[in-house]
């Protein structure tokens, strides 16, 4: 009998330090927020269409307020996942998500999803291209692409062609307006 009170009393010693080193394994690397700044789209573009430009660029700074916004707006990520804290940078020509999670509104998580950025109209697409917890690779299935409505931000009748990841930068290239498109928006502009 008292080795069997020794044998249970180790066993759950075990599961007790097995359970802290996966909680602190799956832990947040670092505290993240979903506070944003509001980036003006359509001021840049109207700008941009003023100095007769087609290419709109997006800083990294911009790409993680718009990110961190998209998210803030519906923070659910399923039915047990929350989203309460991200971050958004580029990395070897993709977009890092790095993401703060709380599973079953207990477990705090931490992981990285990369992106590729493609467009696809009226949409940016963040098509998801790998996931990580610290060193490990996550199943691409438990992940969704972002689809971000940019084209519906850009003024009418200006539209996106592409959007591409150049360096530090995302690129929005615009479809050249014509003539009629550039006076309905000088008209728009003026209030004519």
């Amino acid at each position: 009998m008292k080795k069997l009170i020794i044998v249970l009393g180790t066993l759950l010693l075990l599961i007790a330090v097995l359970g802290a080193a996966a909680a602190w394994y799956v832990k947040p690397a670092e505290t993240l927020d979903l506070n944003y700044t509001p980036v003006p789209l359509e001021d840049r573009a109207l700008d941009m269409a003023r100095s007769l430009s087609t290419k709109l660029t997006l800083s990294e700074a911009d790409v993680n307020n718009i990110g961190k916004a998209y998210i803030a707006a519906n923070p659910q990520y399923g039915p047990n996942v929350t989203i309460t804290g991200a971050r958004f940078r580029f990395e070897n020509g993709r977009v890092a998500g790095h993401y703060n999670l709380k599973v079953k509104n207990r477990v705090p998580v931490g992981i990285v999803v990369y992106y590729n950025v493609k467009w696809q109209d009226p949409n940016l697409i963040a098509e998801v291209d790998e996931a990580k917890l610290r060193s490990r690779t996550l199943p691409l299935k438990y992940f969704d692409d972002i689809v971000i409505p940019l084209g519906d931000s850009v003024p009418k009748p200006l539209r996106v062609q592409s959007a591409s990841l150049t360096g530090n930068q995302l690129v929005i290239t615009l479809k050249k307006p014509t003539l009629s498109e550039l006076a309905q928006l000088l008209r728009r502009e003026l209030g004519l």
